[in-house]
């Protein structure tokens, strides 16, 4: 079992499993962010524990499923734009777009399984097999109880962590696999949506997919409401209503959150003799002290804090 527990979410970020996205920090950073992955062999079990609340937008990796559950918080969490419950269960295909809104700090499980092993499974029990869940992400009704998937799911941590070389042994590993598997897919068919599906949600996707990438291709430029606007081709009132329902905020909230992000990696990169003010010039910040009274309120810490940190680091060996 790989275990982190780290005081930022950045390290957090980069370890998940079977998907690959951003934070956006919606909170000040509370705790420590925890997490704990047992592997098994083309399936993943992940614990999360989040540091302060958050929005993630992310996506499957080309080789995965993923089913998501949240252990805490269940009524401050919202997945594709409808707010989880204790009686439902996220599925999420690969390299399609997701955006988990959970307004406070939350625990949560997911399983991320290959797609060879889906569709073995999916072969196997072709009877039973919805085959229209290979190609969209879902909020479902579970089928069962998820205290039981829950609990097979903490049985097999505590084994990986009690006796690993009993989970891990080739015929164990495999039959612990199934097992889980199985859980899975019986929590999850027959398929039944949480809502029906609403007309227009995949527009809604390309748009917020649109304003996403407009953001991340342009990181140290200063992007304004009319930016976004525009390279989503829709009205503000839309936008507005879309950033509300899957992330949690509005367009001008998670601009000026986004910027404070890309500030900070930019702080954590910078360059030998580069200062805070000449990285607040680059984004078009000119009120310092609100600056660094945001940055310390969300990161725990002043900018000048973060880049004495990333000045004492030793130095990237060049062999």
């Amino acid at each position: 079992m790989s275990r982190l527990i780290c005081a930022d979410f950045d390290e957090f970020e980069e370890a998940l499993y079977g998907v690959e996205g951003r934070y956006v920090l919606r909170s000040r950073q509370q705790r420590d962010w925890r997490l704990r992955v047992v592997e098994l062999g083309g399936v993943a079990l992940m614990f999360g524990r989040e540091g302060a609340g958050t929005v993630y937008s992310g996506v499957g990796l080309p080789g995965f499923f993923n089913i998501f559950l949240p252990l805490s918080r269940h009524e401050c969490t919202v997945l594709g734009g409808r707010r989880m419950d204790r009686q439902l269960i996220g599925w999420m295909v690969p390299e399609a777009m997701f955006h988990i809104d959970a307004s406070q700090p939350a625990s949560w499980m997911t399983v991320a399984m290959s797609c060879e092993l889906v569709l073995r499974w999916a072969q196997q029990h072709e009877d039973e097999f919805d085959a229209s869940i290979l190609s969209r992400n879902l909020l479902c009704l579970a089928q069962q109880d998820l205290a039981a998937l829950v609990w097979l799911a903490l049985r097999l941590l505590r084994i990986d962590h009690c006796a690993p070389q009993e989970l891990h042994a080739p015929a164990a590993e495999c039959a612990a696999r199934d097992e889980l598997m199985d859980r899975v897919f019986r929590s999850l068919l027959p398929v039944m949506p949480a809502q029906p599906a609403a007309a227009g949600r995949q527009n809604h996707q390309l748009i917020l997919r649109r304003a996403l990438e407009l953001l991340d291709a342009m990181p140290d430029t200063p992007l304004h409401l009319a930016d976004l606007c525009l390279a989503c081709n829709t009205s503000e009132r839309t936008l507005r209503n879309l950033f509300a329902r899957y992330l949690g905020m509005s367009p001008h909230r998670y601009l000026m959150q986004h910027r404070l992000h890309a500030m900070r990696r930019a702080i954590l990169r910078a360059a030998a003799g580069e200062t805070i003010t000449d990285i607040c010039a680059r984004f078009g910040v000119w009120d310092f002290g609100r600056f660094a009274g945001l940055y310390r309120r969300y990161f725990g810490e002043l900018p000048s804090q973060s880049l004495r940190s990333r000045r004492s680091l030793p130095p990237l060996s060049q062999g």
